[in-house]
């Protein structure tokens, strides 16, 4: 008995598939480009990053784009994110005194891009 299930199954299969196949595969494939599409055209720009566009005919652009979601054309431009926040760097210098006593001095310097 489900031998003979099997058989008459896989004879649909072989004869084109149930109705509404082909269209149901074709719908799936234009859904899943189309999500593919929408998902490499867009990008997100962090919280204390600004990002400049790229454009492979233009060059780089003068738009500066804040933090959000933002729409690019894929392959044809792509974004460059910097990283903008402020970022302490600590300068040490051992020096010596008047009396000839060694002294380390640091100083503690924040800064951040434009």
């Amino acid at each position: 008995m489900a031998q003979s299930k099997l058989n008459d199954m896989a004879g649909k299969f072989a004869k084109g598939g149930p109705p509404g196949l082909g269209i149901g595969l074709k719908v799936a494939a234009v859904l899943g480009a189309a999500a593919y599409g929408v998902s490499q055209s867009l990008f997100t720009v962090e919280g204390g990053h600004r990002a400049i566009m790229f454009n492979r005919i233009g060059g780089v652009q003068k738009e500066v784009m804040a933090e959000g979601l933002h729409f690019r054309v894929p392959w044809f431009q792509y974004p460059i994110i910097y990283d903008i926040r402020s970022r302490p760097r600590k300068i040490s210098s051992p020096t010596g005194s008047k009396d000839l006593q060694m002294v380390n001095i640091s100083l503690r310097v924040l800064s951040r891009p434009d």
